[in-house]
């Protein structure tokens, strides 16, 4: 794997997307909801999964892989199953649906946050849209695959006027590039892969001669200061993400591929995952860190992986889309995650969201639940509401072993009327809310 740069393994499993692009539709619930707590002790989980969109043309062609992107509250992708690569955007606040652009080739490699979308064409440039005045202004050249935005308007990219990569950095506000390191076809390094956020820029880099090593670096643009955050012996190491002063990748040093967290202040690093199987394609948020996982998946040549997260506030990991359908390609901003899931014979963007989850929120969720007809009849919704009621009269008087004790009730009776009174969709989400607030009486 010497030269090769390191293409997310998404990509060989997604293999396709595009024409007509579909209106959103209802959200449509999901069995293998979880949840987790957070680090006041309130419960996380994640709910209210969401069909986006997709592209029409099945899943035989390369030009069908909508390549989505999260950030600024929408999502981003492409549709290039007519020849030419049409940019689209989804806005989650407005339920307006966007084409940004239309460019040359099958690939446009979206990207967007803050107000900001940028793309490239199938000669290598770049170009940023402000969403907030519609005016597109072009970047330069620079390697589409691998663009990132930071919600303050720098765009990291790599360019390769000397040769090789070399991470740079364009300022929206003045219209400037900045390129930040200096290799050569004659150094042991080049650049790789480039994330932003805010003053942080982080790259991976590979040695263009052996011995074949990868590394990770992290450069602050308000003191120059730069570092290494890690250096694996072996070219097998994932594209980093950076959000909030931490960088989140995954590499091989434990003899598979596992997600790690530096913390750029404090010089630390954390190992997050340590499942056997692989875990790659990370991802970041604030306190939310996702990734493509590979644990369920039963065959190397059908990948039917699925969309984990871990809260690094609770130290919670929690599964967000699982099931035999192949889930990849998360994106996370701020409460929202995003993947591709391979279903109905196209390849479909997907959405849920985080909440914090409590005895009102479930209770309202079982109402919700009986008017939606999820819950067959008002008997069975109240029923459940019971328990809920008694975990709260618990609650109230400082009893934590009484809650606990009626919400592992209402889980059992959950199970009881599932696939029965309960549809089978609609207990998973009920079981992964109470499985949240249980933790957190822990």
């Amino acid at each position: 794997m010497r030269h090769a740069r390191f293409l997310p393994f998404a990509l060989a499993g997604l293999a396709a997307c595009a024409d007509a692009v579909i209106a959103p539709e209802p959200p449509t619930p999901s069995a293998s909801l979880r949840a987790s707590a957070s680090a006041g002790g309130g419960a996380v989980a994640v709910s209210d999964p969401q069909l986006v969109a997709w592209n029409e043309g099945g899943l035989r062609y390369g030009q069908n892989l909508p390549l989505a992107e999260l950030g600024g509250r929408r999502v981003v992708w492409q549709d290039a199953s007519s020849g030419s690569a049409a940019v689209l955007g989804y806005d989650f606040a407005t339920g307006a649906r966007t084409q940004y652009a239309t460019v040359d080739g099958n690939f446009a490699w979206p990207a967007t946050e803050g107000q900001w979308v940028a793309w490239s064409d199938q000669g290598g440039t770049l170009y940023l849209r402000d969403a907030a005045t519609g005016t597109v202004r072009t970047i330069g050249p620079g390697a589409g695959y691998t663009v990132r935005i930071s919600p303050e308007g720098r765009v990291a990219f790599l360019e390769f006027s000397a040769g090789v990569g070399n991470v740079a950095v364009y300022d929206a506000a003045t219209g400037e590039t900045r390129v930040l390191t200096h290799y050569t076809p004659s150094t042991a390094e080049a650049a790789r892969e480039v994330d932003v956020d805010g003053n942080l820029v982080t790259w991976s880099t590979f040695t263009q001669r052996s011995p074949y090593t990868t590394g990770i670096r992290v450069l602050n643009l308000a003191t120059g200061t730069e570092r290494e955050v890690v250096h694996v012996d072996e070219q097998a190491i994932g594209a980093p993400a950076v959000s909030a002063g931490r960088v989140a990748w995954a590499d091989t040093r434990s003899g598979n591929y596992d997600v790690y967290v530096h913390d750029v202040a404090s010089g630390t690093t954390r190992q997050i995952t340590t499942d056997p199987a692989g875990q790659f394609n990370v991802r970041i948020s604030g306190d939310y860190v996702v990734w493509e996982d590979t644990r369920n998946s039963t065959s190397p040549y059908a990948a039917s992986n699925d969309v984990y997260l871990y809260d690094l506030a609770s130290g919670t990991e929690v599964p967000v889309a699982t099931g035999e359908n192949h889930q990849g390609w998360p994106r996370i901003d701020g409460d929202r995650v995003v993947w591709i899931e391979r279903a109905n014979d196209r390849w479909e963007i997907r959405t849920a969201v985080l909440e914090t989850v409590t005895l009102q929120s479930l209770s309202a969720t079982v109402e919700r639940m009986l008017a939606s007809g999820d819950i067959a009849n008002r008997g069975a919704a109240e029923s459940l509401r019971a328990f809920i009621a008694q975990a709260a009269r618990a609650r109230d008087a400082g009893d934590a072993a009484g809650e606990r004790a009626a919400l592992e009730r209402f889980a059992a009776h959950v199970q009881k009327l599932a696939g029965k009174q309960v549809s089978t969709a609609a207990a998973g989400r009920l079981q992964a809310m109470t499985s949240a607030l249980l933790r957190a009486l822990r």
